[in-house]
């Protein structure tokens, strides 16, 4: 997928990438580092990509480098930590990548409502590949259950409003 950033901020400093990576003790990669070159804090077009388990999400933003140790704090305070978020993914959730050696720059969702570590859910083996997984997003990828569609009552006043006559 092409991304087509908005509000890209510049990248970050040497000196500030070198502070953040003697804070989490791991030096970044440098398809992130190449990333943030161009698309730090960027909003990006809607999109969509598969999350094992037949869920979706989108990302809407890359996050601001100079935010990352906080939104990494609060990632922390339901129990995963050796995990960076790197991007902002619907519902107030994270695209995380790995810093632990046991999967180092493996790309995980973060579903913020999940407690611990059953929060994660890897979609990636690492940035590029996350990024050759987003595809642009259609509402010919929403597929709704038979049961799943509902119903919906409109107030036959309005109605008759909108259509200009009687609700009949």
């Amino acid at each position: 997928m092409d991304l087509k950033p908005r509000g890209s901020l510049p990248a970050p400093s040497s000196d500030t990438v070198a502070h953040v990576e003697m804070i989490l003790r791991v030096k970044l990669p440098q398809e992130y580092l190449n990333l943030l070159a161009a698309m730090n804090g960027a909003y990006i077009e809607e999109n969509i990509f598969d999350i094992p388990g037949g869920n979706h999400a989108g990302v809407s933003r890359f996050i601001p480098f100079d935010k990352v140790l906080y939104e990494k704090s609060l990632v922390e305070q339901t129990g995963p930590t050796e995990f960076l978020p790197i991007a902002d993914a619907s519902g107030g959730n994270y695209i995380c990548l790995s810093i632990g050696s046991n999967d180092l720059w493996g790309v995980y969702f973060f579903d913020h409502e999940i407690p611990g570590d059953d929060a994660l859910t890897k979609i990636a083996q690492n940035l590029p590949q996350f990024l050759d997984i987003l595809k642009p997003f259609s509402v010919d990828y929403v597929q709704l259950g038979p049961n799943e569609g509902g119903h919906t009552w409109i107030d036959p006043e309005f109605l008759k409003e909108i259509k200009g006559g009687s609700p009949d």
